[in-house]
């Protein structure tokens, strides 16, 4: 926890006077010195005081050398290291006590203000005392282990503060969505690729250094199963604290760690790839594309609205796919018009399930109804070509059919829509000369049609034809 707070203040360490620092140092239970690398004590916080046995005004201005015994050379060497590194080093002194034995501490110092012309460099000391003198092999290695431990924590809260950045962004999206519907949609793709990414950023340094991670934690291990083979009869000091941190359970405890960690650096990765696809920003605006690739990059998108959950049942896509020429269009937006579309559907199912069922699934109205979305191409002739997508809900009512392309027009509660999707999608369509269209009744559902038209070669070699 220590080594994490430091990190992440040492920007403001560097800007703190020694009052300053003294006034932040006050809060932390941690001994903690701010000291020069030539030995001087600049600010100390009261838990340093009590271990010194000294009030601050005694401490600040002498030499950290007059107040341990080990020899001024050590002390020096030890600061002079400190002052050359950002990373936490060790060390170990012995504070001297006007009666009985002095008391052993362990010290973990770092440089936060490098050397200047006009001053030395200014190092961070935390001190931890210690019952006694043995700083033996073991214990070193146990402590890097729970190093290992805490980076492992690290790298799930940087895990999830990128999940927490992604919520931001998305959130974002939704503030910005009149200014979307001004714009026809021009930077859905880049606001989609620049979410991917950010995420793809710091997933990909965390999955590469997972197998480091894994590779250190064995070699720590080894070197613990090597000790205890050479040292089969250990100090009761050692016994105890192997105990304590319960050392078996954390031997396969990290492991399950590490795998689950994996799995789920590999799942962010894919979700990436989808955005990526979905958004298609790095591909030319206009171009021969698949149809049927772009429907199952937005299917995919959805999945985990097609699943079960406790309020609504499954949903079933149900595909028809005919045989499609590459359509030259815009991929990105044909994309978006497939999401406003399926997650419109998806709606009208769960809010016809719950009609049906007050709310919550039962096996009974899942057997006797099940939610399904079908999605059919074809080949209309040859200039144009058609995608069909209905669901079995309770459809549209007769009175608003002509109202649901129009700005702002939903039907949904406030805070749950727009009003702007199908708007969009229908500037979308029509910016590519094809047609959308609508049909829908209470018995059957709700149906939407969309022709998009057949570019010949002949066409494509003078540009964009649109």
């Amino acid at each position: 926890m220590f080594l994490t707070t430091v990190k992440i203040l040492l920007p403001y360490f560097n800007l703190m006077t020694p009052d300053q620092f003294l006034t932040f140092a006050q809060v932390l239970p941690e001994p903690l010195v701010l000291i020069t690398s030539t030995g001087e004590i600049l600010a100390v916080n009261q838990a340093a005081t009590k271990l010194f046995s000294k009030t601050s005004k005694a401490l600040i201005g002498q030499q950290l050398s007059e107040f341990v015994t080990d020899s001024p050379q050590k002390v020096s060497d030890y600061l002079r290291v400190c002052a050359q590194s950002r990373q936490m080093i060790l060390g170990a002194f012995t504070i001297h006590q006007a009666v009985g034995e002095g008391i052993a501490c362990r010290s973990q110092g770092a440089v936060i203000q490098p050397r200047s012309h006009d001053s030395p460099a200014i190092n961070l000391l935390r001190l931890e005392k210690r019952k006694g003198n043995e700083f033996v092999v073991l214990n070193q290695k146990i402590h890097a282990l729970s190093q290992e431990i805490q980076q492992r924590q690290r790298i799930q809260l940087e895990l999830a503060q990128s999940n927490e950045t992604l919520k931001h962004t998305l959130i974002k999206l939704q503030n910005a969505l009149e200014s979307v519907q001004k714009e026809k949609m021009s930077g859905l793709g880049q606001l989609v690729a620049g979410i991917a990414h950010e995420i793809n950023n710091p997933i990909t340094f965390i999955h590469g250094n997972l197998t480091y991670a894994s590779e250190y934690y064995d070699d720590l291990l080894n070197l613990i199963h090597l000790y205890q083979q050479e040292y089969p009869h250990p100090s009761k000091v050692i016994q105890e604290t192997i105990e304590t941190l319960e050392l078996d359970f954390l031997q396969k405890d990290i492991e399950n760690l590490l795998s689950s960690m994996m799995m789920g650096s590999q799942r962010i990765a894919e979700i990436v790839k989808s955005l990526r696809n979905f958004s298609r920003l790095d591909e030319a605006t206009f171009k021969l594309v698949d149809i049927h690739e772009g429907l199952e990059a937005t299917l995919m998108i959805l999945q985990s609205r097609f699943n079960p959950s406790t309020q609504y049942s499954k949903i079933e896509v149900i595909k028809e796919y005919g045989e499609l020429p590459l359509v030259f269009c815009s991929p990105g937006q044909i994309n978006q018009v497939f999401m406003n579309i399926l997650n419109n559907a998806i709606d009208a199912l769960e809010e016809a399930e719950q009609l049906r069922s007050g709310g919550s699934p039962s096996p009974e109205s899942t057997q006797n109804y099940s939610s399904r979305i079908w999605i059919r191409t074809e080949k209309l002739s040859d200039r144009y070509i058609a995608i069909r997508i209905k669901d079995n809900g309770n459809g549209i009512p007769a009175q608003i059919h002509h109202q649901i392309f129009n700005p702002f027009f939903t039907t949904k509660p406030i805070g749950q829509g727009t009003g702007l999707g199908l708007s969009i999608s229908y500037q979308i369509i029509e910016s590519h000369h094809g047609r959308i269209n609508m049909m829908s009744d209470s018995a059957w559902g709700t149906e939407f049609s969309i022709e998009l038209p057949i570019v010949e070669e002949s066409d494509r070699n003078y540009g964009n034809p649109f």
